[in-house]
């Protein structure tokens, strides 16, 4: 979903169209539920009409009738209460589908910007949502708003019935608010080790090979073993309260119940009562008082919907990632940096100083210098993954961050240091998930990153599964899908990080020729690398030094400097070998 730039000032937030919409369905619930409530009403009048009236006159066909009658209106109730059940059902479904888009949108702008908690989390907390709508607390909390309905019909039986529940109700809303207060923290800390054991799961699954090759199993194994027995405390010392409060609340209910009996019996038999009305009066205190019970034994998914909603709106009314609203003409690749200055999402440190170049259609770049200058982070940064903090960054004459990324996307190709597939089949891989891919365009990519043959030797060809990360591969079938994906659809732009990292000599070769073919289409190409021969075809190259650019300019002029400034360490190398040797 691309999000425009609000022209108006006055466009709504997809949280509050989401609000609006729930408050619309929530106003039909509750007109519902209002009818819902008067239809309760029918088992207590219909205990009046049998005790004080049939019983009394022995008719027969007023038996009948107040029977059918009752049953057509158990039946409508019935009715009633599924299409309730439907609406916060399909509230639910709507809530989840107005803000989807959204939250995924989030989570993937936290992930690029390190703002957010866990994107696993919001997401979760989505569906907890979800299936909050349809659960048995929210009618509950609906139902509970009638309750005075039922407290005005029993002070109209008799002002002490009206007492009693106002009593009864009194104790159990203690009740509840206890319950709240010995409950609500250990819940509310149990789900927030609950998503801390999610999150420590997913880092080891994601690096299980280094964990397992450097003896950390059992690290991680008793971390995550802490987290377990920490968030099951918490879990065992809500669950004991709310146990006890709900074991509580429902004898309290039966008792209360049962004594409003033993009131009636007693004002009947001083006369200011009858026996109908002594049956109806339990019925309407069961009903009274029977919300605030579902509240409490619903007490921690209702706890457990807060949290969601709190994770939810915070991830929400984080600042999103802002998109183009003019669509800009498909790009020549362009590339300029004027004094860029940049660090990683969430720091103020800058890794990268002072970069300035200029990147024109057809030239091809070679990114060099040593572990940790910043190359990788210069890649990001002319991606507009990284934000500069000073400086500008722009394609074709537009700043980067005004391009929209759904349709810059396709015109930019990008091979990472770390190849990381998805879960999908090879062609879904390549095609970049692309709702109608273009199969001649998915060979020819394969074709030009020379891994064509090899997707054809596999099981199912292009249909074959790469599994989470492309676990079913080995790592040069990985970099050379992971090159094809980036040459899929003839990208303007294209960065390559270490593209032969895991190259053998014929994927080499198939770079070389990829290479070839990227320069002749007048593609702009940037290359980072460390060997020598992945820089063979640039035409011009750039050094990097501790996030600075040391050099940059043709590669005639540039690479002698580069060779002089090696072998400045090796002649002293060799001239400490030899005094060594004539010391010896």
């Amino acid at each position: 979903m691309a999000r425009k730039l609000d022209q108006t000032g006055d466009r709504k937030t997809p949280l509050q169209s989401a609000v609006a919409e729930m408050r619309r369905i929530f106003l039909q619930a509750g007109v519902f539920g209002l009818f819902i409530n008067l239809l309760m009403l029918t088992g207590p009048i219909y205990m009046l009409q049998i005790y004080d009236r049939v019983l009394i006159s022995h008719s027969v066909p007023t038996l009948v009738a107040l029977t059918l009658l009752v049953a057509g209106l158990y039946i409508t109730l019935g009715l009633l209460d599924w299409l309730r059940s439907l609406v916060f059902n399909s509230a639910g479904s709507r809530f989840e589908d107005l803000l989807a888009d959204e939250a995924f949108e989030r989570v993937v702008d936290d992930g690029l910007n390190k703002t957010g908690p866990g994107g696993e989390d919001t997401l979760t907390s989505l569906r907890t949502l979800r299936r909050f709508f349809s659960g048995q607390a929210l009618p509950a909390l609906f139902d509970l708003p009638f309750a005075p309905l039922f407290f005005l019909v029993l002070f109209m039986l008799h002002w002490a019935y009206g007492l009693w529940a106002l009593f009864g109700a009194g104790l159990l809303f203690v009740l509840a608010l206890a319950n709240r207060q010995f409950s609500s923290r250990a819940l509310e800390r149990s789900e927030q080790l609950e998503r801390a054991t999610r999150r420590h799961m997913n880092e080891t699954v994601a690096n299980l090979e280094t964990l397992e090759a450097m003896g950390m199993r059992g690290a991680m194994q008793r971390k995550w073993r802490g987290l377990i027995n920490e968030s099951d405390g918490a879990l065992v010392k809500s669950g004991t309260s709310l146990g006890a409060f709900g074991s509580g609340t429902k004898i309290v209910r039966l008792f209360l119940q049962s004594a409003i009996l033993g009131l009636g019996a007693w004002l009947s038999i001083l006369g200011h009562s009858t026996p109908g009305a002594m049956i109806a009066a339990s019925i309407l205190m069961g009903r009274a008082i029977t919300p605030v019970q579902q509240i409490v034994t619903q007490w921690r998914t209702i706890v457990s919907a807060r949290s969601a909603w709190h994770e939810v709106q915070d991830a929400l009314d984080r600042p999103a990632g802002q998109a183009g609203s003019i669509e800009l003409p498909p790009i020549e690749g362009r590339l300029s940096l004027s004094n860029v200055f940049a660090a990683p999402p969430g720091s103020h440190k800058p890794m990268l100083r002072q970069i300035s170049m200029d990147i024109l259609p057809g030239d091809m770049i070679g990114l060099l210098g040593p572990s940790g200058s910043g190359k990788s982070s210069l890649a990001r940064v002319m991606l507009g993954l990284w934000p500069a903090m000073h400086g500008v960054v722009r394609l074709d004459g537009a700043e980067i961050a005004s391009h929209d990324r759904a349709r810059l996307g396709p015109q930019i190709g990008y091979l990472p240091q770390q190849v990381d597939l998805i879960s999908e089949s090879v062609h879904a891989n390549i095609s970049r998930l692309a709702e109608t891919p273009d199969s001649q365009a998915i060979i020819a990519a394969a074709r030009a990153a020379d891994c064509h043959e090899m997707i054809l030797s596999l099981p199912e060809g292009y249909d074959t599964q790469v599994g989470p990360g492309g676990c079913h591969l080995s790592a040069g079938q990985r970099q050379r899908i992971g090159l094809a994906r980036a040459l899929y659809g003839d990208p303007q732009l294209v960065i390559l990080d270490e593209p032969n990292a895991s190259l053998d000599m014929s994927g080499e070769q198939a770079l070389a020729n990829a290479l070839k073919a990227l320069k002749a289409r007048g593609a702009s190409v940037v290359i980072i690398a460390h060997r020598p021969n992945a820089i063979a075809h640039c035409n011009k190259l750039a050094v990097l030094k501790s996030g600075q650019l040391a050099a940059f300019g043709p590669r005639e002029d540039v690479l002698p400097k580069i060779l002089s400034e090696n072998a400045r360490p090796a002649r002293e190398a060799a001239s400490i070998s030899a005094a060594g040797a004539a010391n010896a």
